[in-house]
């Protein structure tokens, strides 16, 4: 086309090719894109629930928004995730819930005591007050128990003589603990406290009126369901 037009006239054959190329450079050049609206790629890192989510973190799709976890970023959410991802390394502890009674509406209880009580008659002692509590059953196991109490006795003596005994004790709760797929028992510790010059049973009397303030709070718990 261009070679038929030059026989006409150098004027005319400029004016078509300046034509052709402007007609090819609109031909090549692609269409401008029209513009993101504004907040929108900020609304697509939001973070949203999935099935993974609620594995994680415990949380259903329902309470997803009402606990203010949308208005994290994906980064956030998944930082969040991996926070609360056990580490295999560490001990797992399942543990009775905190300041409930068992549905048997008794509480049992693990004595265990150590030290100078050669005869067994401290530990005897002990057991049996901590027993005769009111709603209270003393077990052998920490896997039956839902408090526990751990003694140490410590003789006193002057010349040889014994003038008395002082106890330390721990109170507990028993959990179960699990790491690398091993379980063995542990324990939440609770009180810790001495009682000294006193005598095998004013001993074992102080130590089960302790306990019985121990279990209070979930005597209340009781009354209250």
């Amino acid at each position: 086309m261009v070679f038929l037009w030059r026989v006409c006239g150098g004027l005319t054959v400029i004016g078509v090719v300046l034509v052709q190329v402007g007609l090819a450079q609109t031909a090549t050049t692609p269409a401008a894109k029209p513009r993101p609206k504004a907040g929108a790629d900020a609304k697509a890192n939001m973070a949203v629930w999935t099935p993974e989510v609620q594995k994680s973190l415990g949380v259903s799709q329902d309470n997803f928004n009402a606990e203010g976890l949308n208005k994290l970023t994906k980064m956030q959410l998944t930082a969040l995730e991996i926070s609360a991802r056990p580490d295999p390394r560490k001990q797992m502890l399942t543990c009775p819930a905190n300041g409930t009674v068992p549905a048997s509406g008794r509480v049992r209880v693990l004595v265990t005591v150590a030290g100078d009580d050669p005869t067994g008659a401290i530990a005897a002692a002990i057991q049996q007050a901590v027993g005769s509590l009111s709603g209270v059953d003393v077990v052998d196991s920490a896997a039956t128990a839902d408090r526990a109490l751990h003694v140490v006795i410590l003789e006193q003596t002057v010349n040889k003589r014994t003038i008395g005994f002082t106890a330390s004790y721990l109170t507990a709760t028993p959990c179960l603990a699990e790491s690398g797929g091993k379980k063995s028992d542990a324990e939440l510790k609770g009180t810790l406290g001495t009682y000294s010059d006193a005598k095998g049973p004013d001993l074992a009397k102080d130590l089960a009126g302790m306990m019985d303030q121990d279990l209070q709070p979930l005597r209340g718990s009781a009354k209250s369901q």
